[in-house]
């Protein structure tokens, strides 16, 4: 399960509205990391404890266990998050797809975003199949999902390190493309280790261009519209996903594993064609 949609919707809103434009990348890429951290373990443990025995119902119940403890600790916080206005002259989430709709920027990042989550929802039916058939078995998958997931946390270094807002259109267009080439090299990987190295570099695409996509949504947005304009690319993204992942078990039920991580694979490198479209706008405007 997901907590992103709504926390991605005023979590990164709040922060663009708090934060001078120069700070951001820093910013959104020790949030990027943070996630990315329990993104790694989270799969890597799970995987570990179905290896040694646990069902699915015990992991599923520490599952639950772990959203009332977020919940705990998000009740905990005593300072104030903002201070509570700015939305109020154009409320909805409307107000975010008009914004994404006049936008040309905004627009192809929402599109490329798009077709890149297509591939990772295949991939995510995809290597568990993967596993079995490299003899990787329960732990190889959560070996996978946590490279995958988990590689955020250096993609998200390099962000911190490297990124800047007039930067990010180029930086997304790149790391759509190396995600891509990283889930071609799983996909044709003779050996678990490979197919390992392959996720671990799309996973660290994937978290540097989370960070700048992050980053290019907060600086082409006004205060007033931003958490809708997240709202709009957070509800894009988990439709795009949850059809996916139906694609994903047709295609890999009818070409095996190996097909659908390739297929993830174009959907990343297509990602990266898309993107690129920025680029021309962005030295246009």
């Amino acid at each position: 399960m997901d907590r992103r949609p709504v926390r991605a919707a005023a979590g990164d809103g709040r922060l663009g509205s708090r934060r001078p434009a120069e700070s951001l990348p820093r910013a959104n890429a020790l949030v990027a990391g943070t996630t990315s951290v329990s993104y790694l373990l989270g799969p890597l443990l799970g995987g570990l404890l179905l290896g040694v025995g646990a069902s699915a119902a015990q992991l599923l119940a520490v599952d639950a266990v772990s959203f009332v403890v977020s919940a705990a600790l998000v009740v905990s916080i005593r300072r104030p998050f903002g201070l509570g206005g700015g939305t109020e002259s154009e409320p909805g989430v409307w107000a975010g797809v008009r914004l994404i709709a006049r936008e040309p920027v905004l627009r192809v990042l929402i599109v490329a975003s798009m077709v890149s989550l297509l591939g990772m929802g295949i991939v995510n039916v995809a290597n568990y199949p993967l596993s079995i058939h490299l003899g990787g078995g329960t732990e190889g998958y959560g070996a996978l999902e946590a490279l995958l997931g988990g590689g955020g946390v250096l993609g998200a270094a390099i962000a911190a390190r490297m990124l800047s807002v007039s930067r990010a259109p180029l930086v997304v267009t790149v790391t759509f493309a190396v995600s891509g080439l990283g889930l071609l090299l799983a996909g044709l990987a003779p050996v678990l280790a490979v197919a390992l190295a392959g996720m671990a570099i799309a996973g660290t695409g994937r978290g540097l261009g989370d960070v700048a996509d992050t980053t290019l949504v907060q600086a082409r947005t006004d205060d007033a519209r931003r958490s809708r304009v997240f709202a709009a690319q957070e509800g894009a993204a988990h439709a795009a996903y949850s059809a996916a992942m139906l694609v994903g078990g047709l295609l890999v039920s009818a070409g095996g594993a190996r097909a659908g991580v390739l297929a993830a694979a174009g959907c990343g490198l297509a990602a990266a064609l898309v993107a690129s479209r920025m680029l021309a706008y962005d030295r246009a405007r």
